[in-house]
Parts: C-alpha cells; structure tokens; sequence
C-alpha cells in the first residue's frame, strides 16, 4: 500500500520511533517541496532537526520515495490553512492516484477534505500507521497506547482535536481485546 506523508507527520512518525517500522509495511511517498521542507528544519540544532536529518537519511537510501510536483499543479490549493507541502501531498495524491494522505495538520485537512473526498483519497493523521503496525503483529497493543500517549504530550495535542482524534484510534479493533 502507497501513502503520501506530509512533513508534521513524518517528524510524528519518527519522534514516536516507528517511521522505520512503517516503512517495512507500506511505500511512503513525499513530495520535492516536503523534502525541503525538511532539509530547511534539519539545518538547526535541535531535537527536530536530528528527526529531519534521520528521515532524509530514508529519502537518500530509497526507502521514501520523493516525486517532484510542479508548483501549478498544487497552487490551487492553497490557502491561510495549507501551506505547499500539504497542498503538494494532495497533488501527489491525484496525480499519482494513491489512496491515502497522511497529516497531522487538522487545519489543511478540513480545508483540504472535500477536495480529497471528490478523488478519492482519505486523510488520516500518522496513528493510522501505527493502527497498521499493531494489525501486522509488528507492535504490541500496550506498546501502541504507550506510543500514542508519548505523542499526544511531545507534540502539544493536549485537549486539542487531534487529542481527540487519537482517542478515537484508540477505540480501534486494535486496541480492544
């Protein structure tokens, strides 16, 4: 299975530890413009750009997959909410015909929902994927929740919407015995 992953959920991905993982159960795919994106963040000196540094390591060994996306084929949808990274990911995701778009940007996908629906892509936040690796038998339930509640205090989604969506993931078959 291809998904498109935007910048916030790569570093979500990675700070949680489990983009390597992923990567052995489905083809991640990102776009020119998040790569900078992230090559711009790995150009300081914190614990963000150590994250960058590690998932540009993935893009120069193949493991993700990076499409150029030319800037008229994405500019239609920005806006105040989506920046060009998720704006490209949606391109991608037409152009390229892959069914899944992942963002950790609550914001760009409610802007960007209708938009997606009408293609025939679903947003999902970085959760998604580790709901898979818990399917796959590649993590344990307990050490998913542990994961969840590492993510939900390291990125500030405390009382928030994507709180509230990871709550939701944890109703997953997934997680219920």
């Amino acid at each position: 299975m291809k998904i498109v992953v935007d910048t916030s959920s790569l570093l979500s991905l990675e700070l949680i530890e489990i983009l390597d993982d992923a990567i052995g159960i489905v083809e991640v795919c990102i776009t020119n413009i998040v790569e900078e994106e992230l090559k711009e963040i790995a150009g300081f000196n914190d614990e963000k750009s150590k994250m960058a540094k590690r998932i540009l390591n993935n893009v120069n060994k193949g493991n993700i997959k990076s499409f150029h996306v030319k800037n008229d084929s994405f500019s239609k949808y920005l806006s105040r909410d989506v920046d060009p990274g998720e704006a490209s990911c949606l391109a991608l995701c037409i152009s390229e015909k892959i069914q899944f778009l992942i963002t950790d940007d609550a914001d760009a996908a409610y802007y960007l929902g209708r938009i997606a629906m009408q293609n025939g892509i679903e947003l999902r936040i970085c959760v998604a994927i580790l709901i898979e690796l818990i399917k796959s038998n590649k993590m344990s339930k307990s050490e998913g929740k542990f994961k969840l509640e590492k993510l939900v205090k390291k990125r500030g989604w405390e009382g928030g919407v994507l709180e509230v969506l990871v709550k939701r993931y944890l109703e997953d078959d997934a997680f219920t015995d």
